[in-house]
Formats: structure tokens, sequence, C-alpha cells
């Protein structure tokens, strides 16, 4: 674990027993995070939570565990319910060491982040053998419709089938199975959206995976098909920006994810079940910062009228560039000391905060010390005249 991911957040740990947290000066009520995110990106994040918070990591796991069980992952639920398990004996531990006694829990006691009067919710074996009966029967149905329809049926519906059968590996955990009969759809595909929504499930899956050479590639194969149709060549490009961002992002390309970050269209996002709308600015402002020069930094961000709306969605991202460029950079530490904590509970933006954090203060003292130098330089000259 890096040392950011075993950061015990100074926010975080100031938890009260509502299951809430420090978030960006305001309360992280983890629920409510959650739901902005659905499917396998949720389980994605609560997990990461999990790991990297302790504060949070009995409540991210139950919310996992309960998410998990509208999917056919049987493998993930018993991964989650292990480490449910371990936490929770942890927690129980500590209280002991603590206190010298174990606490007390009567069921009416409350809730709380930390765990104290939880009781282990039980293992549901029931689910799992009824989920995995079931698993097993779609997929049987789904393979022997695809055999029939290969025979009896035209492109399109052999498309649709592979589709499903996508889904459903997408939906048990089995990336690497979905990814191969997403790309097999290819050669079914009757038209333009078919081919351009082909891609988009392999790069949804990609990024799923963090493999974040083959996200870029199945973008560039999508936009080199795209510009052969007037209707695609610029709205296909604006769709997959935010993934072009997270996949630079994810190989340490910080200027170039800024620049797609950037460029990402509010009126066209449509990628929100993997990263909220609200999540962008973080991403874009911070390899920004890191990355950017002042002009550039005013131009494309601060007075971009075209990122204006997600600015809006985390206006403390926009104040840190603005106090940035106005030269007031203690107002802008102190800031990005209070998003801190947030940054770092995000799957995709926390392995790079200490790198960029490192970039951005080395160049806030950087410039601190110009603007010193230039305040004695004037000095100076006006005592010579």
């Amino acid at each position: 674990m890096d040392k950011g991911s075993s950061t015990v957040f100074k926010s975080l740990s100031r938890m009260t027993d509502n299951e809430e947290a420090m978030q960006e000066g305001a309360v992280l009520h983890l629920p409510s995070y959650a739901d902005r995110y659905t499917d396998i990106p949720r389980l994605i994040r609560l997990k990461f939570i999990a790991q990297v918070c302790p504060q949070l990591s009995v409540p991210a796991l139950e919310l996992a565990i309960a998410h998990v069980k509208t999917t056919f992952n049987v493998k993930l639920y018993d991964e989650l319910y292990k480490t449910l398990c371990i936490e929770m004996d942890r927690k129980t531990h500590k209280n002991l060491d603590e206190r010298g006694a174990f606490p007390t829990t009567d069921g009416n006691e409350q809730s709380t982040s930390r765990g104290r009067g939880r009781r282990l919710v039980p293992y549901d074996s029931y689910w799992v053998e009824d989920n995995t009966m079931e698993a097993n029967l779609a997929l049987q149905e789904l393979d022997a419709e695809l055999n029939f329809k290969k025979s009896n049926s035209g492109s399109s519906y052999v498309r649709r089938t592979l589709e499903e059968i996508g889904d459903h590996y997408e939906k048990s955990g089995n990336l690497q199975r979905a990814v191969k009969f997403y790309a097999r759809a290819r050669s079914y595909c009757t038209s333009s959206d078919n081919v351009i929504n082909m891609f988009r499930n392999l790069i949804r899956v990609s990024i799923y995976m963090a493999n974040w050479w083959h996200v870029l590639t199945y973008i560039d194969e999508a936009k080199q098909y795209a510009f052969g149709f007037e209707n695609l060549c610029q709205e296909v490009p604006a769709r997959l920006s935010c993934a072009a961002g997270l996949a630079n992002m994810g190989l340490k390309l910080y200027k170039s994810a800024a620049q797609y970050f950037l460029n990402t269209s509010f009126g066209r996002y449509d990628y929100d079940k993997i990263v909220a709308p609200e999540d962008v600015p973080f991403y874009a402002g911070l390899c920004a910062l890191a990355t950017y020069d002042r002009d550039m930094l005013q131009l494309r961000a601060i007075n971009s009228e075209s990122f204006k709306p997600f600015f809006q969605l985390s206006p403390k991202m926009w104040t840190i560039l603005a106090k940035f460029y106005e030269g007031q950079f203690d107002t802008c530490s102190a800031l990005l000391g209070d998003i801190e904590d947030h940054v770092r509970i995000d799957v995709y933006l926390s392995p790079h905060v200490d790198t960029l954090y490192d970039m951005i203060m080395g160049r806030l003292k950087k410039n601190d010390k110009k603007v010193m130098t230039d305040q004695v330089t004037r000095h100076k000259g006006r005592y010579r005249l």
C-alpha cells in the first residue's frame, strides 16, 4: 500500500454516529456518496474505501455486500464477507484493548462508522446457492440462444445475444470473458451506432480492469471509425474524452489527462456511472495545476465556459485554481489541504495524489520565492530613487 493509502485521514478520523466523515469541508455521508455510482463502479469504489480508510471500512463493506447481491458475483461476495469479518474482529479487539472489556450491544444501540454497536451480517448461503444456480442457467440459455440465432437469424440478433452474454459475464465479475464477447460482436454490427456501442463496452470494462493502454487503443479505434461519419466525427471524441482522461491519468501523463478532462462536454457527459460529474473537476483541476503554466491555466480551466458547469458542482477546486493564478499561494496550499482527504478516497485519483501534490507544492514554493524576489527588487529600486 502506498504512502497515500496508508494515511489515517485526519478529517475522516473525526467520525460522527451517523456514518459521516468530513469531505471537502462539508460532510461525507457514505451511502449518499455510493449512490452517485452504479453497478461495478460502486463496488470498486466501496471496496477501495474499505482498504484505505479504516474508519469507514465496516460501513463501506456492508454497503458493498448489499450491492454485490444485485449481481451474479459470488466470488466477490465471499471476498467482501471475509474482509468484513476480519474488520469486525479487529475493531472488537481494539475496543477490548481500549476499554478493557468487550463493548455491549443490546441490538438497539445506534450503528456508527467505527463499527461500534454493529452486529455482523449473517452469511447468506441461500443467496450464494440460488444465485450460482440462476447464473449457470442463464448462461446456458444464452449459449443455446446464440447457437440457434447463428443458424436461423440475422446479424443483429446474433450481436444482441453476444452483448447479453458479455453483460452476463460482466455482472458475474468475469471481465476477461466479457471483453471477449463484446469484441466478438464487432463482426455482427449492422450500423455505426452498433460499432460505437461495441467500443464503449470494451472501454468501460477495460476501465474496470485498469487496463489503460487498452482503453486508449479502443478510444483511438472508435475515433478513427467515427471520422468516416459526419454525425459521429465530433460527438464520439467528446463522449470519450473523460475515458481518455482517466487512461492518461492512470499512465501518469498528467498534462494530457488535464487536456482530455477539460475537453469533456457537460451536455454530452454520460460516464457518470464510472466518474460522477462532481469528480471531474478534481481530476481536471489537480492535473492542470500540476502541469499547466499560469496563462494556460487561466485560459483552459479558470475561464473555460464549457467546463464551468463541472466547476459549479465542485466550486472549491475552481477556487484553488483561481488563488494560484492570483498568487495567493498560502490560501491555495491551505485549500489543497482541505480537499486532500476527499481525493485520497477516490479510487482513480488516490494513486496519484502524492505525485500531483508534490508537483503542485513545488510550483507553489517556486512561485512564492519568485514573488518575494520581485518584491525585494522593487523595494530596492524605490530606495535608489
